[in-house]
C-alpha cells in the first residue's frame, strides 16, 4: 500500500519532470504550467490540511519551518494563478515561469531534507499507509487499485501489492496512482 512520504516524493518528482520539460526550447509553456498547477494545487492543499498539521504535532520543534513551507505554497500557487491569468506571450511571463521553477525545487529540497524525514522516522508504517491513502485520496481522487477489474478482497489486494512492490523495484514513475492492470503493464506482467 502507499506510503505517505514515497507517495509526495513521487508526486514531487512529476512537477519536476514538468518544470523540465517547460524549460526546454519550444515548450508548450502554457500547457505545461497548467498541468503543473493540475498537480500542485490539490498536493499543497492536501499538505497543509493533515500533513503538515501531523508534523507539526509529532516535532513541535519543526514549526517555524512548518509555517515556512505554507507560505511557499501559497507564495507559488499567487505567482501560479498570475501566470495561468495571462499568456506566454506577456512580457515577463519566461521570468515568472523561472521564478516558480526555482521557488518550488527550494521548497521541495527543504520540505524531503527537514519534514518528511519526521514522518519517515516517528510514523510506523500501517501509519504512514493510512496517509498515503489519505493523501492519495484528496490529491488524485481515487487510491490505487480503485477501479474495478473483475477481482475482489484481498486476492486483489494481495496481487497489487506484489505489482506495486515489483514497479517500486524497477523504479516505474507514477506507480502510487496505477490500478492493478496500469502496474501489471508498467512491469510486463499483462
Amino acid at each position: 500500500m502507499p506510503d505517505i512520504v514515497e507517495i509526495i516524493k513521487e508526486q514531487h518528482r512529476q512537477v519536476e519532470e514538468l518544470l523540465t520539460r517547460v524549460e526546454e526550447e519550444d515548450a508548450d509553456q502554457a500547457a505545461l504550467m497548467q498541468e503543473v498547477a493540475r498537480l500542485l494545487l490539490p498536493h499543497s492543499e492536501a499538505e497543509e490540511s493533515f500533513v503538515y498539521p501531523a508534523i507539526r504535532d509529532l516535532a513541535a520543534e519543526q514549526g517555524d519551518e512548518v509555517k515556512d513551507g505554507i507560505a511557499e505554497h501559497h507564495q507559488v500557487e499567487e505567482m501560479l494563478q498570475n501566470l495561468l491569468r495571462g499568456d506566454a506571450g506577456d512580457p515577463g511571463y519566461g521570468g515568472t515561469v523561472a521564478a516558480i521553477a526555482g521557488e518550488l525545487r527550494h521548497h521541495v529540497q527543504e520540505e524531503e531534507e527537514e519534514l518528511l524525514p519526521i514522518l519517515a522516522e516517528r510514523l510506523d508504517d500501517v501509519q504512514r499507509e493510512e496517509m498515503g491513502r489519505r493523501f492519495l485520496e484528496a490529491t488524485t481522487g481515487s487510491l490505487p487499485g480503485d477501479q474495478a477489474d473483475g477481482e475482489d478482497g484481498d486476492e486483489h489486494a494481495a496481487t497489487r501489492k506484489e505489482l506495486y512492490e515489483k514497479a517500486k523495484e524497477q523504479h516505474v514513475p507514477g506507480r502510487s496512482r496505477m490500478n492493478k492492470q496500469e502496474l501489471a503493464d508498467a512491469v510486463g506482467e499483462s
